[in-house]
């Protein structure tokens, strides 16, 4: 039995150990699987956790597969970091036990808040009909003053959160009116339900590397071609300089991974 087989390596140091074997240089491999340099260096370093489980096993065994490493050796990588995901979770197996205090504690401050809610709606409304009583015509007239009352205050309060819903969108309107640099793009990301998100542009810089919460919009703006990987890419829409991008043929397994715009990609390659 070899030393490795006794005290097998983390799956960052094998790669990395028969990348060396192979006289390969780390640039050559990200540029022929698709992937950044600096994103493959930090799984060789075993630095790579703050990326979602399951787009680091992929890019494990892709780098592994351009190695040409046997499949039963890539699932004994994709095995290993398994492993250690469930080892760290076994960790907050049990729950911790809850203190009767402190739950009677919550309950009292929950009917707390709940009646000083109930004070400032009431003491709102109240404030809403006086203020709309005030100055107003005969009695015959103002019957239903109070009712219109209401459904005005109503209506400024949708206004309100209809405005607070389209911060984003103002924000987005404004950054896209400024002039753009030759060469460069602006992307807008709108996610619905959390999805992981890497986003490069063409000189390399990092845009986006993380996970991005249900609800969100992000706006960016680099040097194109961007590279481009989502994960649930159903639950994301993309747009750049204002024109939404058919991500359709180059979704796989819920997941895109592409070059956009693709024309300035052929572009530089025939240059």
């Amino acid at each position: 039995m070899t030393q490795q087989e006794l005290i097998p390596m983390a799956a960052g140091e094998f790669l990395k150990q028969q990348r060396m074997l192979r006289k390969l240089d780390l640039a050559s491999i990200a540029s022929a699987i698709g992937l950044d340099e600096g994103l493959l260096r930090k799984i060789e370093e075993e630095q790579a956790d703050h990326i979602a489980p399951v787009y680091r096993k992929g890019y494990i065994q892709a780098y592994a597969a351009y190695l040409q490493i046997p499949p039963d050796e890539i699932q004994l990588l994709i095995d290993r970091v398994t492993s250690q995901e469930t080892s760290l979770r076994k960790v907050f197996i049990n729950p911790a036990k809850r203190n009767p205090v402190d739950h009677w504690i919550r309950a009292s401050s929950y009917v707390l808040a709940s009646l000083l809610i109930g004070t400032l709606a009431w003491q709102f409304t109240h404030e809403a009909v006086r203020l709309s009583q005030k100055g107003a015509l005969p009695y015959s007239a103002s019957q239903a003053g109070p009712v219109n009352a209401s459904i005005a205050s109503l209506d400024v309060l949708n206004d309100g959160v209809s405005k607070q819903a389209d911060t984003a969108d103002l924000a987005w309107a404004e950054f896209s009116k400024a002039p753009l640099p030759d060469g460069e793009g602006r992307l807008q990301v709108s996610v619905s339900a959390d999805s992981w998100v890497e986003i490069v542009a063409a000189d390399g810089t990092e845009l986006e590397m993380d996970l991005i919460r249900g609800g969100s919009k992000k706006n960016y703006q680099g040097r194109m071609p961007f590279r481009i990987l989502i994960g649930r890419a159903s639950a994301v829409s993309l747009s750049l300089n204002g024109e939404m991008v058919d991500m359709a043929p180059f979704i796989k397994d819920d997941v895109v991974q592409m070059t956009w715009p693709q024309n300035i990609e052929s572009k530089n390659q025939n240059d």
